[in-house]
């Protein structure tokens, strides 16, 4: 949106400033490269009584410490796995200190904001109000700027550093609108998109991998084809279930959620079809629990591939492997404003939930939506209940996002993992390339400049490289094969490449230690610094694969060949739903955060040891013996995953 549009709050008058106080500051962020896309806009004058919301992020207490914590109840090893916390605890333990939230109010109601201007999120973890441009500056010792992005010609407020009183430094997390730029800019639609993981088909001939995908050819609903013979051609239900020896459910005692964002949207007609050609056993009009998030709608006014492929996709199979456990969509974001993680993470957590601020509206889905047609009730703030695994086909390129937003993020994905919950996200489509196959113009992504992918740095995705969360990369059986449990699975290179490498923010997690350091022993790449961070001591992804090529989906009543990490993700999270039910059965915990256990247990995979993940002008990584940045750990073996799970308390 236009600067003018963000700066201005109606009604607002502006207090007189206070006298400055006699305390000494420190600097606290500072961008040290400008985005290349981005440049000051000298021609545009700000108004210094303009009004800006503010948020102020407060450092939360326990951080530190929240690996061990997780550690102590889903390392395989610990006398506490599986004793899962209370989001009362959880809420406890890492809201900020009454030292932290007392001294940031003194500072704000000495520097001339008056405490009833001041609004606290519910966790107490931000601290939200209106100022003006002058003010703000004057707050946080700094001057603003409009920034015009070369792309689309949209003017953003920023400042080059800001600095907060030497005494809040330990305080204060971080400040917006600062330093940061959006995440992503697409006034047409006026909408927070995310990427979709699997919106592809098969491509015709003239179509080159990692190009714009065509329409792909409708198949026709013939038993024939779909048959354990000819699963390299075609996946279904069935050929999962041979891959990776695991039968029908017969329990519903644990829960499963998918999460979608508006407008992409399932058909029941597309569930109908799918049941009848590829699922007989699930009765027609059989549909999942929808839960609707910050005014969403499961809409079918718009109908197409790229409005419904990705939910019909992720449900289709969801629930076809899991029946008769009920399947949970959570649906997010309003038609105009739409949505972010954030914003579904808000809906299941009170205590992240923001409604005093903390959202960063140049990221986040922010509620009540004031545009016109926009969901205008409060957001959802804690509403709705976390399933026990939670699979999401989404993401961002990790260089999208300040490295301040994405740790934030993924504090949350721990605190969740302490709650029980297993959160999964696809690893990506275009291998060591980031969202449509782009690659970056600097090391390390620095900059956030990114060009068409064929060559330059390699881009890796978020929330892919959290380490709270279970990376799923995408595998395929080789040409000609029949199906067994023992079936020989390669990388998939069929239309799209299994996303995978080395975060540029996250250090690696000691879960994984051993499996990476023995990865770069016996294979170590090539590729140098200038291509990806090499340094041997960050987090690699993914953590495990499925099956990610010729999914046979029901998309807009025909059909269709389908292809991603996007047909990874709910399959894999599948498996885990019905581990989870046989360790309810045996009055056992739900799994929760499975990272610790699966590293521990690496021949309850399918080893997979050929292909790669080309991108950026290069073969990309290979998969090899162990863990690789392509494949992970390997496809699941469900007997031997079980037995693992059933043997821990």
């Amino acid at each position: 949106m236009k600067l003018t549009v963000l700066a201005i709050v109606g009604g607002f008058v502006a207090q007189a400033l206070a006298a400055p106080a006699p305390v000494p500051y420190t600097l606290h962020e500072k961008r040290e490269v400008q985005k290349e896309k981005w440049t000051r806009n000298l021609d545009v004058k700000l108004n210094r009584d303009a009004v800006i919301p503010i948020s102020i992020g407060l450092t939360q207490r326990n951080l530190e410490n929240g690996y061990d914590m997780l550690m102590d109840v889903s390392h395989p090893e610990s006398p506490n796995y599986g004793k899962h916390w209370s989001m009362q605890k959880i809420k406890e333990t890492f809201a900020p200190s009454a030292e932290t939230v007392g001294s940031v109010k003194s500072w704000l109601a000495e520097s001339g904001i008056d405490n009833s201007r001041v609004k606290f999120s519910k966790s107490l973890g931000w601290a939200k109000f209106n100022a003006t441009v002058e003010e703000v500056e004057y707050l946080l010792r700094t001057e603003y700027y409009a920034y015009t992005n070369a792309e689309t010609g949209n003017d953003h407020l920023a400042c080059e550093d800001y600095s907060v009183p030497t005494h809040l430094k330990e305080h204060i997390d971080f400040v917006t609108p600062t330093i940061h730029f959006d995440a992503l800019v697409k006034p047409k639609k006026n909408r927070r998109d995310l990427e979709k993981r699997s919106m592809r088909v098969r491509p015709t001939p003239q179509i080159k991998k990692g190009s714009d995908i065509a329409p792909g050819t409708d198949l026709s609903p013939d038993a024939t084809k779909y048959t354990l013979a000819n699963c390299y051609e075609y996946i279904t239900p069935e050929c999962l279930r041979a891959l990776y020896n695991f039968t029908n459910g017969t329990l519903a005692l644990s829960s499963y959620g998918i999460v979608e964002y508006t407008p992409q949207a399932y058909l029941q007609t597309d569930l109908n079809l799918f049941y009848t050609n590829l699922a007989r056993e699930i009765p027609s009009g059989t549909k999942p629990t929808v839960d609707l998030i910050d005014g969403a709608t499961v809409q079918t006014t718009t109908q197409s591939f790229d409005d419904n492929g990705e939910s019909d996709l992720d449900l289709q199979y969801a629930i076809a492997l899991v029946y008769p456990q009920k399947v949970t969509l959570y649906q997010t974001g309003d038609s105009v404003e739409g949505a972010s993680f954030n914003n579904f993470l808000d809906a299941i957590d009170a205590a992240y939930c923001t409604s005093g601020g903390g959202d960063d509206s140049s990221q986040d889905g922010i509620y009540p939506d004031t545009a016109s047609g926009g969901y205008k009730g409060d957001e959802d703030c804690g509403t709705f209940k976390a399933a026990s695994v939670i699979s999401t086909s989404y993401g961002y390129n990790e260089a999208d996002l300040t490295a301040a937003y994405e740790t934030r993020q993924c504090n949350e994905y721990m605190k969740l993992g302490l709650a029980g919950t297993t959160f999964l996200y696809s690893s990506g489509d275009y291998g060591v390339a980031g969202n449509s196959g782009q690659c970056c113009t600097k090391a390390k992504c620095a900059g956030g400049t990114y060009n068409s992918g064929t060559s330059g740095t390699f881009n890796p995705a978020f929330p892919a490289t959290c380490p709270y969360v279970t990376s799923v990369g995408a595998t395929q059986i080789k040409p000609n094969t029949l199906v067994t449990a023992t079936a020989p699975e390669e990388a998939c290179q069929t239309v799209i490449y299994s996303g995978g490498g080395f975060s540029n923010v996250f250090a690696m997690p000691s879960y994984q230690s051993a499996a990476v350091a023995s990865y770069y022993t016996s294979h170590k790449p090539s590729f140098t610094a200038t291509q990806y961070n090499n340094s041997q001591a960050v987090r690699g992804y993914p953590d495990v694969s499925a099956n990610g090529a010729n999914y046979v989906v029901a998309v807009d009543g025909t059909l269709s060949l389908v292809y991603g990490t996007s047909a990874s993700a709910p399959t894999f999270g599948s498996v885990i739903t019905l581990i989870n039910e046989q360790r309810i059965a045996a009055n056992k915990s739900v799994v929760g955060f499975i990272n610790p256990t699966v590293y521990a247990n690496p021949s309850a995979f399918n080893d997979i040891t050929s292909g790669g993940n080309e991108g950026c002008g290069t073969a990309g990584f290979t998969a090899v013996a162990g863990w690789d940045p392509v494949t992970g750990l390997g496809t699941p073996n469900y007997p031997k995953l079980l037995a693992a799970f059933l043997a821990l308390s």
